[in-house]
């Protein structure tokens, strides 16, 4: 699998070398590339920086979005204001214009659109001299990966900035002099991303049909669609989006991933769910800085793994993620829940699979971590500042290595394991989404319940809440069991801005801040390693556990009377800033200040 990744990295490298700065710097190569294009092989070069562009980080910025999200944690919760200044701006809510991964993150969506456009400019050139059908057939399959892309990086645009009000890059512009151009309504920016969208879907070939894995396919293009009239939100919109997400889970040949090893490790890439995932590799170009965000390898596992394992711990699971990982209940029928302990008895897990496979827990002594059996027979997750849990996702923790630095790169901030941006758990939750909208809450708990059972968590039951026994969902209620628990467990800190865009589109985000900044957490010990008397979450009445650290301490959720008690229990809460702050931006990013000092159009 690793080598089928070299399709798009060696040749293409070069030609990202020369797009420093997007908004600085013409493309000095591109003149002599494109008078060497000559044929499709030439331009297949081109296109392969296309997909190059994908390994840029801040295409996705999935650690600052963590941070602008519910979902994390800066490193101290203790005090967030020793966060790093960028990360401290996010978690805060106070970004602005002048904050640098604002501005990384434009310029990687506008250099990925520059590569696509220049991909496209060729092919234009070459058409003309193409006679044979299998060419043609070839130049309009290589056109539509193009159209795929710059159709990809507008909707990301769209998604995160100005209110969708962005810039339409739709030709080749070379010479950096005559890029001014004025931002475009966000109707006119959805119609144009979706055209490049809809005309890329009749040459990209479906999910089975792809020639060189790694490559872009109608699965793709179909979730980005799906997912942009999902955001749109009308009543049509959402009749169109459930189309699509239907299609998606009934004729792409897509499938949940039931064997559990396979999510979210190297073991499992491009696996049965997979729709849309970058292939980082650490076979190339280890020359290239950790920071060079043309390398094909990734920093993110370094970024959240824990401590203990070499990790920098700078994004954490937010502390109501790491409890609500901790209470979901286990479907006692599913004999997978069941295991056999040391003494060869049996015995019930103490976490879910789902929580075991997305971040780490202290008293999560059934799974193995790294080379570990689990975290307490290591000491804990040792850390400082409650450094409790962290994401798995991203991490090495399944190559049976000790620590980050021990992977096969030998550096933890060169990592190979590829990250997965769309895949059908996603389309089976938007389409809940949708149906819920529609009323049809039994099709809903029907989705939902097809993710809870791959888990072997407890089903959901159309007239029982989980947390309600014997009171029937409705609308509202279903909604919020979709909002709070199902999507932001399953896809925590996954896809492009995920949860950032489901808080502002739901109109939640600021009441969500304010509500959790009312939570208060507290670091008590529980039993140490050797015993199965740990108690379960939610069964001390008031006190929710969390677990910490290596002695072994654990957090409690706590209501405190007043500010005395506060101080006197030394507890701490989050979210108070961005509780305060949300209204600042209301989850859009600014237009980056280097754009408008540098673009005459705006």
């Amino acid at each position: 699998m690793k080598n089928i990744k070299f399709i798009y990295i060696t040749l293409s490298i070069l030609m990202l070398s020369s797009c420093e700065e997007y908004l600085d710097e013409s493309n000095p190569n591109a003149p002599d590339l494109v008078e060497a294009v000559n044929d499709l092989n030439d331009s297949n070069q081109v296109l392969n920086a296309v997909y190059n562009s994908l390994f840029n980080h801040y295409v996705l910025s999935i650690e600052e979005d963590g941070f602008r999200s519910d979902e994390g944690s800066v490193l101290n919760r203790l005090n967030p204001n020793t966060a790093r200044i960028e990360q401290a701006e996010y978690y805060t809510q106070t970004y602005n214009q002048s904050t640098r991964f604002v501005g990384q993150r434009w310029g990687a969506l506008y250099r990925g659109i520059f590569f696509a456009n220049q991909t496209l400019f060729v092919l234009d050139k070459l058409r003309p001299s193409l006679t044979n059908e299998a060419d043609i057939l070839r130049w309009n399959k290589q056109r539509a990966q193009a159209l795929f892309f710059r159709g990809l990086y507008h909707f990301y645009a769209h998604s995160v900035y100005n209110e969708g009000r962005v810039i339409i890059r739709d030709v080749y512009e070379p010479d950096v002099t005559k890029r001014n151009k004025e931002v475009s309504t966000s109707e006119e920016v959805r119609a144009f991303f979706r055209k490049d969208l809809e005309e890329a879907l009749e040459y990209l070939p479906m999910p089975s049909e792809v020639e060189e894995i790694g490559r872009i396919s109608k699965g793709a293009a179909t979730m980005i669609l799906a997912n942009s009239y999902l955001y749109e939100g009308t009543a049509e919109a959402m009749v169109k989006a459930t189309t699509m997400y239907e299609d998606l889970r009934d004729n792409f040949g897509y499938s949940l991933e039931t064997d559990i090893s396979k999510i979210f490790t190297t073991a499992g890439e491009f696996n049965s769910e997979s729709i849309f995932e970058i292939p980082y590799t650490t076979d190339f170009n280890l020359e290239l800085d950790e920071f060079d965000e043309r390398s094909p390898h990734n920093r993110l596992a370094a970024r959240t793994a824990h401590f203990t394992f070499a990790g920098q711990n700078f994004l954490q699971p937010a502390t109501w993620l790491i409890l609500a990982y901790e209470q979901e209940p286990l479907d006692p029928t599913n004999p997978v829940n069941t295991i056999v302990v040391g003494d060869g008895t049996t015995d019930t897990r103490r976490v879910s699979l789902r929580a075991s496979s997305m971040v780490m827990l202290n008293n999560d002594l059934d799974t193995p971590v790294y080379a570990q059996p689990n975290a307490l027979q290591k000491g804990g997750l040792r850390g400082r500042s409650l450094i409790v849990s962290a994401f798995k996702k991203y991490t090495n923790h399944d190559l049976g290595v000790e620590d980050e630095n021990a992977i096969p790169s030998n550096d933890r901030l060169r990592s190979g394991k590829n990250v997965t941006i769309n895949r059908l758990s996603e389309v089976l939750l938007n389409l809940a989404e949708c149906y819920i909208q529609q009323g049809r809450l039994q099709d809903a708990i029907t989705e939902i319940n097809k993710i809870r059972s791959r888990w072997a968590l407890e089903l959901l039951d159309f007239n029982s809440q989980i947390d309600n026994t014997g009171v029937a969902y409705d609308q509202a209620s279903l909604m919020e069991r979709l909002m709070f628990f199902e999507k932001p467990l399953e896809l925590s800190i996954e896809g492009h801005a995920t949860r950032v865009i489901d808080l502002r589109r739901w109109g939640i985000a600021q009441q969500r801040y304010t509500d959790l900044s009312s939570i208060f957490y507290q670091g008590v010990f529980f039993p140490k390693p050797g015993t199965r008397t740990i108690t379960p979450a939610l069964a001390r009445g008031p006190i929710t556990s969390l677990n910490l650290l290596s002695d072994v301490m654990e957090f409690t959720g706590v209501v405190p009377d007043n500010e005395a008690d506060i101080q006197q229990m030394n507890i701490f809460n989050e979210f108070t800033a961005a509780a305060g702050n949300y209204t600042i931006n209301n989850g859009y990013l600014p237009l980056p200040a280097e754009e408008v000092l540098n673009n005459d159009g705006i």
